[in-house]
């Protein structure tokens, strides 16, 4: 009998760069888990609904994130492995969005991270955080005069045109790292690519 695949929390919906994330670290044979926030994802393990879980830690651009970071002060859970994604925002919407775009979505990251775009393309627009990347394109798909900053993988996900690609104004060299989390009694399986001591990831005070 197959042993059943390995369950994965990560900040969701599906087509989040933690999604991509999650993926690149585990390989396509596991159980996606999407949570709505970061703090679902500790939950979720700390539970034991999930054995592990895949949360965002530090952008090269903006720094920390500090809802992970303030998880992981107070948490039990161990951190596992540790992977970087290179980060290449694109600004979707439906088809003339652009033209007529009064809102922009988009995870406060995302924002954070094309601030300088913004003020040049679309002075004066609304933006507006929202808790994923994917959820702004969620929420543009069913506004036509709305825009969302989120991964080129939400324009197949969600039927999205692509307006402009690689917004960040970071450019290339914005990444983001993740780590993956389990509870103590849960070690990572060799087979995963990189498992640094937890020492190496730096827990701000």
């Amino acid at each position: 009998m197959a042993a059943s695949p390995i369950r994965v929390a990560f900040l969701g919906p599906l087509g989040t760069y933690s999604h991509q994330a999650t993926s690149d670290f585990f390989g396509p044979s596991i159980s996606l888990v999407p949570v709505d926030r970061i703090i679902d994802v500790f939950t979720s393990v700390s539970t034991s609904s999930t054995p592990y879980g895949l949360v965002p830690i530090e952008n090269s651009s903006i720094g920390t994130v500090a809802e992970t970071q303030e998880c992981l002060r107070t948490t039990e859970l161990s951190v596992r492995g540790m992977i970087p994604l290179k980060i290449g925002h694109a600004l979707l919407g439906l088809p003339g969005a652009s033209r007529k775009a009064k809102r922009v979505y988009s995870h406060e990251q995302g924002i954070g991270q094309c601030v300088g775009y913004l003020a040049e393309k679309y002075p004066g627009v609304e933006i507006i955080p929202v808790n994923s990347t994917a959820k702004a394109a969620e929420l543009a798909k069913a506004d036509e005069e709305a825009l969302a900053i989120c991964s080129i993988k939400c324009s197949e996900v969600y039927g999205l045109e692509v307006v402009d690609r690689d917004i960040q104004d970071g450019g290339a060299s914005n990444t983001t790292r993740f780590v993956i989390i389990s509870r103590s009694d849960v070690p990572l399986s060799p087979e995963y690519p990189y498992t640094p001591q937890t020492s190496t990831i730096a827990i701000e005070e």
